[in-house]
């Protein structure tokens, strides 16, 4: 048998003694080929020991695996059952910003359609109040925790009151619950009912997204990207988007996109940020759209492509992204991809012009003059 990596080997240790964490990694290394050859038994079954101790991004990868028809019902003998560890300090959290493991997520692995939002902050039905104030003060409901510092964070059916919202969430994100963590980590972040700190809200998003928290891991990378509460690094910012690419946030891949096609933190490479937009265009990011229409266009990294640059650049525009219905107005008046369309053009460099973006506002408004007192192209 091959002698297994260092790092591979160290997970191995860490995971047989009960490290959720590890078995999380360990079963990534052998799902996605990490340094390691791809083990669809080895990754089911330490992805599983993570999984039953509560690790959600170890459920969705098991998810991941059974759409793509492997045995996930495998369990191995040496793979010992997680155990719970106190919550890690401020800085132990912040010598683990780097997720293990590289290029682990995003296009090596293509997302799939993401899941509902799962903001805590959205609307949520609250039902008995007083039953939610009841299970909320019971040891350990971190559930009704969360719900009761949602009714306070939005004022359902009680007066808003930001300040109780923190102190619950608190006691949530203290029992190490994901949606806790993430609810306390905006808290912070915003400054809402408690003073703003970045690395408060660093240390929870960062608490979250080692449970595989997609919201939280993009949120992180936003942070590290922009040296919000740590120091800025866009390489481990990269690494950060590609885990909540991976775990559906389609605004990573617009993130990793511009990282590639930049530079940023990682080699310049049109052919990825392409991938990466293209992957976010399809589910139907108007920014990932228009910036893979601007590369099909100038034909970066290849020859131009009118014709696909024209129709991303057209899916943009529908979906009110006010650049790129400038653009398609002046491809429409070009003729570039389509046909010369003066009134379709028209069309669209008016609505270009009642945006909000003044950056496009003035020109839109100029050549729709232009056209409507027959000025031509």
């Amino acid at each position: 048998m091959a002698r297994e990596p260092d790092h591979i080997a160290a997970l191995r240790r860490a995971a047989q003694e009960g490290d959720g964490a590890a078995a999380f990694q360990l079963g990534e290394a052998f799902r996605l080929g990490l340094k390691v050859p791809r083990d669809p038994r080895e990754a089911a079954g330490w992805l599983n020991a993570a999984a039953d101790g509560g690790h959600a991004g170890a459920r969705h990868s098991l998810a991941l695996m059974a759409q793509d028809g492997a045995d996930i019902t495998i369990r191995l003998p040496e793979a010992a059952a997680p155990v719970r560890r106190a919550a890690p300090s401020l800085e132990e959290l912040l010598d683990g910003l780097k997720p293990a493991g590289t290029n682990d997520g995003g296009f090596d692995a293509p997302v799939r359609l993401p899941d509902p939002d799962p903001d805590p902050l959205d609307l949520e039905a609250v039902g008995d109040l007083d039953a939610v104030r009841a299970a909320a003060a019971a040891a350990g409901n971190a559930a009704a925790q969360v719900l009761l510092g949602n009714v306070y964070r939005q004022g359902l059916g009680i007066e808003a009151d930001e300040v109780e919202a923190v102190a619950w969430y608190t006691k949530a994100a203290n029992q190490g619950d994901v949606r806790g963590a993430f609810s306390l980590a905006v808290m912070y972040d915003l400054g809402l009912g408690t003073r703003k700190n970045d690395k408060e809200a660093l240390r929870w998003y960062l608490a979250a997204a080692h449970k595989g928290d997609g919201p939280a891991e993009f949120n992180l990378g936003n942070m590290i990207r922009t040296g919000r509460g740590c120091p800025a690094d866009a390489a481990v910012a990269a690494q950060w988007y590609a885990k909540a690419a991976a775990h559906g946030e389609v605004a990573a891949l617009f993130a990793l996109g511009t990282l590639y096609e930049a530079g940023q933190g990682v080699g310049a490479d049109p052919a990825k940020a392409m991938a990466y937009y293209r992957q976010g265009a399809e589910l139907g990011d108007s920014d990932c759209a228009f910036n893979l229409s601007n590369m099909l266009r100038q034909g970066v990294g290849g020859q131009p492509d009118p014709e696909q640059a024209a129709e991303w650049c057209r899916q943009a525009a529908e979906q009110g992204l006010a650049a790129a219905q400038l653009n398609y107005g002046l491809m429409l008046l070009a003729g570039f991809g389509q046909p010369v369309d003066p009134t379709s053009a028209a069309y669209w460099l008016n609505r270009a012009a009642g945006s909000d973006d003044q950056a496009v506002v003035a020109k839109a408004r100029a050549l729709a003059q232009r056209l409507a007192t027959g000025g031509g192209r």
